[in-house]
């Protein structure tokens, strides 16, 4: 595993970060950004579940192991998922089983109050853990309850309380999302710990987002307000698969380019 220290020092600010769950991406992926996250948001991407409480340690294992062997450069993180860090015992033993079988150099957990002592506990066994607040997707099972959060004053102090008490207690990032700007300006400016963001403006440290929205992989049209599509590969693909159905009807493919003598 390499040596994490704090991440803002290994990495000019601000830090790029993609979640991807295939190899054949995170190759193309490794090197070129700062971390590859392999996120439990493979249960709405890839296996069409209606929100990530589904997703198991197999899958993790499974997904984990597969995008890591492709990463060389890159640093390598890890989503814990649902219902396998309730408390300290199967937090730190499904910690272990985690890093040891993906190799992966930092674990992300969601957090909340009562969530905190989870957060010491994996830190003081030296595991590297990334905070995640705010909307914290393992919470929800409908994922059109939603909303931002940082809109009362109330929701800022808890926030910035939640933030605070991640970087006591060890925490190497803090991930921010669905949050209000001012919320995570306010964050950013009174933790050293970075913050990256995924629906929380750019005042945090670095930014966030899955790979598959970034290119416009998924039809999904109900697409949250933070996803840019870089590429529209949805569209190019489609135009792709055309033209090879056409070739196949009218007999061009394979021609003896693509034809065993």
């Amino acid at each position: 595993m390499k040596k994490i220290r704090v991440l803002h020092k290994i990495f000019s600010k601000p830090i790029s970060c993609l979640a991807t769950y295939s190899p054949s991406i995170a190759n193309i992926l490794d090197g070129k950004i700062d971390l590859i996250l392999v996120g439990d948001s493979l249960g709405s991407t890839l296996y069409g579940m209606k929100n990530t409480q589904g997703v198991t340690m197999e899958m993790m294992k499974n997904h984990g192991a597969a995008v890591n062997k492709e990463i060389k450069k890159s640093l390598k993180v890890l989503d814990m998922p649902y219902k396998t860090y309730d408390n300290k015992i199967d937090a730190y033993k499904n910690a272990k089983i985690l890093l040891n079988h993906c190799k992966a150099d930092l674990l992300k957990i969601e957090i909340s109050e009562r969530k905190l002592v989870i957060l010491k506990h994996l830190a003081d066994k030296k595991i590297n853990v990334i905070s995640h607040i705010g909307v914290t997707p393992q919470s929800y099972k409908n994922f059109n309850q939603i909303k931002v959060l940082g809109k009362t004053n109330k929701e800022k102090q808890n926030l910035l309380k939640l933030a605070k008490e991640s970087e006591n207690l060890g925490a190497k990032a803090v991930l921010l999302e669905c949050i209000t700007a001012d919320t995570a300006k306010l964050i950013t400016e009174n933790i050293s710990i970075p913050t990256i963001g995924i629906g929380a403006s750019i005042y945090c440290d670095g930014q966030v987002l899955v790979f598959d929205d970034l290119i416009n992989l998924s039809t999904n049209d109900k697409k949250p307000k933070f996803v840019k599509n870089f590429f529209n590969f949805n569209k190019i693909a489609s135009n792709v698969v055309r033209k090879y159905n056409r070739e196949v009807k009218l007999k061009k493919f394979p021609g003896t380019k693509f034809t065993y003598n």
